[in-house]
């Protein structure tokens, strides 16, 4: 029984050191309450995100992610897009220190101005301390983007949810 204890003991000790297989790295999640509407065809622009829901490490600057350490982080985006008086095609990709990354794009039709639904990309990647990474979005019309709603009684619908924590 004593070894049985004590090799729990240096398992849970192994497990709760820096660097312990499972040892935790730095997380965010971030999010807006705010519409994203698109303003110009075409035209990209940042998505932004004034609320830090929860984070260790890892900064958010109003949309803008600022990574704390050098390694291997997995990065998601979910946006609620809908339209504000448009129908069209929403993009949504990321960027890492302002040049947009690779094979993360993908897009939704707006079909009616009534349409909501939920898009999401997301990915893994080797990234340096101090790296920023942030959305980008862009419609092939004006009115439509990201769409905020408050149902009565009911936790708020955030226009963006992102997430990201590092991995290795």
């Amino acid at each position: 029984m004593r070894t049985i204890l004590s090799a729990i003991f240096v398992s849970a000790m192994f497990l709760a050191s820096p660097g312990g297989a499972f040892a935790a790295g730095g997380y965010i999640q971030a999010s807006s309450l705010e519409d994203q509407i698109v303003k110009d065809a075409n035209k990209p622009q940042m998505v932004t995100m004034k609320s830090t829901d929860a984070a260790k490490g890892i900064k958010n600057n109003n949309g803008v992610v600022i990574l704390d350490q050098t390694g291997t982080y997995f990065t998601v985006v979910g946006v609620q897009v809908g339209s504000r008086g448009g129908t069209g095609l929403v993009r949504l990709w990321f960027q890492t220190n302002g040049k947009d990354v690779d094979n993360t794009n993908c897009e939704q039709s707006i079909p009616t101005p009534d349409f909501t639904t939920v898009m999401i990309s997301q990915g893994v990647g080797e990234y340096k301390k101090g790296d920023k990474i942030n959305a980008m979005i862009s419609g092939s019309a004006p009115g439509i983007g990201l769409v905020y709603k408050k149902p009565t009684g009911e936790p708020a619908v955030p226009s963006v949810i992102f997430s990201a924590w590092k991995i290795d």
